[in-house]
């Protein structure tokens, strides 16, 4: 008879409370602003301790950042889909561009915490910079023959939309167009 592994100690992790803290993260934020919402605040709008909100995170920007991913998913996946499906680098930028807006200041916080906190760089690197990279690539080896060059343009791109989003200018239709013009086809 095979014996099941020891739960770990305390209450088991409810997958609704971990559903209600990501919520509240989320409205919290969007509501007061990032820098006036505390781990603490978030837990209490869920109903929930600031204990179980560690339990699943470790850190208030943790739990915000995969808040903020879960909107943005519920927001843009379907028109940046189709773009990265049909290669449609103006559709794609459109879509990030317009997809962010909400989050824009949240995520100049979390960017500006990050700084100081390896992990939630390592996430904002993971979660946010990677895929879109991948996304860029996977648009501009359509257009693009020489990988140096998708690589220089990826860097370009992406560096224009962080230096925007981080001086509050806006990340626009007009921006998003601009920035795809500099990748004609070969």
């Amino acid at each position: 008879m095979s014996e099941s592994p020891p739960r770990p100690p305390g209450r088991p992790r409810s997958e609704a409370s971990r559903a209600a803290l990501v919520d509240a993260a989320y409205w919290r934020v969007m509501r007061r602003g990032y820098a006036a919402v505390t781990a603490e605040a978030i837990a209490k709008a869920a109903g929930a301790g600031k204990q179980t909100l560690y339990r699943w995170w470790p850190s208030k920007g943790r739990i915000v950042l995969e808040a903020f991913l879960a909107k943005e998913r519920e927001r843009i996946d379907r028109p940046r889909e189709a773009a990265i499906q049909a290669g449609d680098l103006t559709k794609f930028l459109v879509a990030e561009c317009a997809g962010g807006k909400p989050f824009d200041a949240a995520l100049r916080f979390l960017l500006a915490e990050a700084q100081a906190d390896a992990d939630l760089l390592g996430a904002i690197r993971r979660e946010v910079v990677e895929p879109r990279a991948a996304a860029l690539r996977a648009i501009l080896s359509r257009r693009v023959a020489d990988p140096e060059r998708i690589e220089s343009l990826i860097a370009a791109i992406d560096g224009a939309i962080w230096r925007r989003l981080m001086f509050g200018e806006p990340l626009d239709e007009a921006f998003a167009r601009g920035l795809a013009a500099l990748a004609p086809a070969d």
